[in-house]
């Protein structure tokens, strides 16, 4: 009798434990899952706008308006995205934006990921994008002759976001 006792505690302790790990995981996924919908909806918790952008040793003034491709090798959006960068490039010379693109791979791996990709932008720097206050890639930034972030798109745009870019391009002023 008492071993039955012991037997049916240790079964109701071990399915409470079952039921206490299910709980604790299905917590840990909703933070997770409400934290990358954070990223990749609210571009404010990437760089805030009106900042100065910290990327070194760009002469600012040397464009009105300098539109920045934040992307990685290793980012398939980024990939994915390279037939509208390419297009964006293309409008950008026509409009007479400078383009530059950073990415956290060494120098000569970004400059071939951008080759392969047909993306041909004016500079190709490389830095953490940690030290640019940029949490994801594909980040587009459009940034003053101040070097003052004035519009944010993040991640993979859709139709009408890649639109809104190219029309904030071709504004006569910023």
């Amino acid at each position: 009798m008492a071993d039955t006792k012991v037997n049916g505690a240790a079964k109701k302790l071990e399915l409470a434990a079952n039921i206490a790990i299910v709980i604790v995981a299905v917590l840990i996924a909703i933070l997770f899952v409400k934290n990358y919908s954070q990223r990749q909806t609210d571009p404010q918790r990437t760089i805030a706008l009106g900042t100065k952008f910290a990327l070194k040793n760009v002469n600012w003034q040397s464009s009105d308006k300098n539109l920045v491709f934040a992307v990685s090798t290793q980012c398939h959006y980024c990939t994915e995205s390279a037939e509208f960068y390419r297009r964006l490039v293309e409008e950008c010379k026509r409009q007479h934006v400078r383009t530059i693109a950073v990415l956290p791979q060494p120098f000569p791996e970004a400059e071939a990921y951008l080759k392969g990709e047909g993306v041909t932008v004016d500079e190709v720097r490389q830095a953490t994008l940690s030290d640019l206050e940029i949490n994801g890639t594909p980040t587009l930034l459009l940034v003053d002759r101040s070097g003052l972030v004035k519009h944010v798109w993040l991640g993979k745009l859709p139709s009408e976001k890649e639109s809104d870019v190219v029309t904030t391009l071709t504004q006569s002023a910023m």
